[in-house]
């Protein structure tokens, strides 16, 4: 939360925000500052002011160690009236992101709903977590009249081995009044991935939403990736909850009015709308269609053989469907509504009116998102889609990062088609059944090795060569064969590097270029992180001067897209210097060997132009290039002490 510390303030240096240290052994409050914004990072907040805590603290090898931090903030438009202003950061020093030698890399996951309004209405700006509790606990944040107040509480046996629609239930139930309709509190929680987190390094952390605590479906949001609920689970935390009673966005002008009806209806957003939304093109769930059509789904452990092979699941095919009734849903206060919700039939049939279909639903099955879809489905060889919404909702019951584990996954079923030994009980391609059981034994601690990520796993057993990550991550749902640019994403590969779909979406792509895949890596995909520092969400595809004019309605200071630009690279430059702090070198900006041509996934009917050869050409050129800024924007001290 940012405050102005004049009465007419004419810069952003004239805000402050409050950072507070908390102590997780002790139950007490370390620091409690109040803090003057000393430049535009400082001022957008989220991951940028992240990145800042994060090169204060040394973490050699460790991330579970309890001086290792849990840092939690927000952007500078979360909370406030700027449409998808919704979004909660959470970053640390990642358990699954490591360097060839094993130290942890920084890293962030983000989560938008209502946890981060919430949040911010306490006062809170930056909350740094050390230490770890004793038993299982709850953290509770409160807005009160002298300023936030943090406890801990003990975590009642509904948090503890539950899954995670049960924990935040409960939660709902003790700190909110359903009858009244009275919902000042919400919640962050883990499932059983993140109470295992010796031996789960890629547990999430799942938000409550608005609509979640009011129907009582399971309606969340998720900071998945990089591990994020495993590190929260290390610090004995089963759940957070923020309680605040009063709104305190500040109050924008007239401006912003015009500026959420772009966001929610104009064309930006339109191509995650649902089709009767105002024209909209189906949310991201249409990718599978779109890279389906060009032969690059991910088939199989990323190995498509040909075109329009996930049909069954597709989108556009179970919307269609007759077993299957879709409402798309929002944020709070998002007209854009990108959750595209699976219910089926009801007794009697759908009716064949789509609106009429939407008020006379049957019961709830699960969101259809790209992704999750995506990876249990298709990329499992699964192509059933009830079973497809059945596995990618088992995975936020259990508090996984749906990526992680469903690549752990297609790793562990490619490995038993090569006529080895069998792993996981011998689950392959298209097993369903295996694989929710693989997931069970995972998250409940019954496996010690396979919820480590893939790294791990092919480290111990082999098979590097098709374990579908960069440095530890494991791989989104869009073919390395045809993104080079994944290793320099300083989070997760899609959602920090933009480069995934320049292959099938860039009439002016040259694949077969070193240069232009160095270009579009250094100066393009590292812009998408500027979500991560503001607080506005990902699929409003904000243009840069859009966001500087809402900071201005809201805050009444000039800003612009060259200074929102400007300190989003910084804060990928700093992210990049942290990873070199760490120890990384040229060797860890790899690819799996198998992508590249003249292997067995490198040259595909759909794919086959990204060589060895021209790889390390690209890799090659973006290290030395992001180097050399390391140094021309002062970082290199972050490194070299």
């Amino acid at each position: 939360m940012l405050t102005a510390s004049v009465e007419k303030p004419a810069a952003v240096t004239d805000f402050t925000y409050r950072r507070t240290h908390f102590d997780v052994s002790t139950a007490q409050v370390l620091s409690d500052q109040v803090l003057q914004v000393e430049d535009d990072m400082d001022f957008l907040g989220g991951i940028g002011r992240s990145f800042k805590i994060a090169r204060q603290f040394d973490v050699p090898s460790d991330p579970f160690a309890p001086s290792a931090p849990l840092i939690i903030n927000t952007g500078c438009l979360t909370g406030s009236g700027f449409m998808t202003g919704l979004r909660t950061y959470f970053s640390g020093y990642s358990p699954l992101k490591r360097t060839l030698e094993g130290a942890p890399m920084p890293s962030w996951s983000a989560m938008s709903g209502s946890f981060g309004r919430k949040l911010v209405s306490t006062g809170i700006g930056d909350l740094i977590l050390t230490g770890a509790a004793a038993t299982p606990s709850v953290l509770v944040i409160e807005q009160t009249a002298d300023g936030p107040q943090i406890r801990l509480e003990a975590a009642p046996d509904q948090l503890i081995g539950t899954r995670t629609p049960e924990r935040i239930n409960h939660l709902n139930a003790v700190y909110n009044d359903h009858e009244a309709r009275s919902y000042p509190a919400h919640f962050a929680v883990i499932g059983p991935a993140g109470e295992n987190w010796k031996t789960v390094w890629f547990a999430c952390i799942v938000g409550s939403t608005q609509e979640g605590l009011m129907s009582g479906e399971d309606k969340f949001r998720f900071a998945g990736r990089l591990g994020m609920g495993s590190v929260l689970g290390s610090k004995n935390i089963h759940g957070i909850v923020v309680i605040a009673p009063d709104e305190t966005a500040a109050k924008a002008d007239d401006r912003l009015k015009e500026i959420n009806k772009q966001i929610g209806r104009g064309p930006q957003s339109a191509s995650f709308r649902h089709p009767m939304n105002r024209d909209g093109l189906g949310g991201t769930g249409k990718n599978a269609k779109l890279l389906d059509g060009f032969g690059v789904l991910p088939v199989n452990n990323f190995e498509p053989h040909g075109e329009n092979l996930g049909e069954p699941v597709h989108l556009e095919t179970m919307r269609e469907s007759d077993d299957f009734v879709l409402i798309d849903k929002g944020c709070f206060g998002c007209q854009i509504a990108c959750h595209q919700d699976f219910y089926a039939a009801p007794e009697g049939g759908k009716d064949p009116d789509p609106r009429k279909a939407r008020r006379n639903p049957g019961p709830y099955l699960g969101r259809y998102e790209y992704e999750p879809a995506e990876v249990s489905g298709p990329n499992l060889g699964i192509l059933d889609p009830h079973k497809n919404l059945a596995l990618a909702r088992l995975d936020d019951d259990l508090g996984f990062d749906t990526i992680s584990i469903n690549v752990v996954l297609s790793y562990l079923m490619d490995f038993n088609s090569r006529d080895g030994e069998q792993l996981a009980g011998g689950v392959g391609f298209g097993d369903a059944e295996g694989a929710g059981r693989v997931k069970e034994d995972i998250a409940y601690g019954r496996e010690a090795l396979f919820g480590k990520g893939v790294k791990a796993i092919s480290e111990e057993l082999g098979g590097a060569e098709f374990a579908m990550h960069c440095k530890g991550v494991e791989h989104s749902a869009y073919l390395g064969q045809t993104n080079p640019g994944y290793p320099f994403a300083t989070a997760g590969g899609h959602m920090s590097m933009r480069t995934f779909l320049l292959y099938v979406m860039d009439p002016k792509a040259r694949p077969e270029s070193a240069d232009y895949w160095v270009e579009q890596i250094t100066t393009e995909g590292w812009k998408c992180i500027s979500k991560d520092l503001h607080g506005a969400c990902l699929f409003a595809l904000n243009p840069p001067d859009q966001i500087a004019e809402g900071i201005e309605s809201i805050y009444g200071v000039p800003f612009s897209a060259e200074r929102l630009m400007d300190a989003t690279y910084h804060a990928h430059i700093l992210g990049y210097a942290l990873e070199r702090k760490q120890g990384t070198t040229l060797a860890d900006y790899d690819m799996p060997e198998e992508l590249f041509t003249g292997q067995r996934k490198g040259d595909l009917p759909g794919v086959n132009f990204l060589s060895r050869e021209l790889f390390d050409d690209i890799r090659g050129s973006v290290f030395e290039h992001f180097n050399k800024d390391i140094d021309r924007l002062g970082y290199s001290e972050v490194f070299t002490a």
